[in-house]
């Protein structure tokens, strides 16, 4: 993912959420490219805000609704925030919550299937 915020926003949204909702999230990418911030999320496994593959297996990576409330707090805190993420150019009017198939279509999985809460 990359945004036009600063690291400090970033981090303050994260510390946020982790106060909020209970979560252990931290940064794995972080690098600063010019105008732009470039980041990504883990978390440790099998705990609440992490996720699971479409095939059910723990990974210590951000769940879909962990990211979902850190782009809702980034908004929060730079309400003219420019994130980009799979592809997608998110705004705080452009909506946050895009839900995407995982799986096949035969089996399909959405990433909100696969949330740890």
């Amino acid at each position: 993912m990359k945004t036009n915020t600063k690291r400090l926003t970033v981090i303050q949204a994260i510390e946020n959420v982790n106060r909020e909702k209970s979560y252990k999230i931290e940064l794995n990418r972080d690098e600063q490219k010019g105008k732009w911030f470039n980041f990504t999320l883990k978390t440790d496994s099998k705990i609440p805000g992490a996720r699971t593959s479409w095939s059910g297996r723990n990974i210590p990576k951000a769940s879909w609704h962990a990211h979902g409330y850190i782009f809702d707090a980034i908004f929060e805190i730079e309400p003219n925030a420019t994130i980009y993420s799979g592809g997608d150019k998110i705004t705080k009017d452009s909506g946050n919550w895009n839900d995407r198939n995982i799986g096949s279509m035969l089996f399909p999985c959405y990433f909100s299937e696969t949330s740890i809460l």
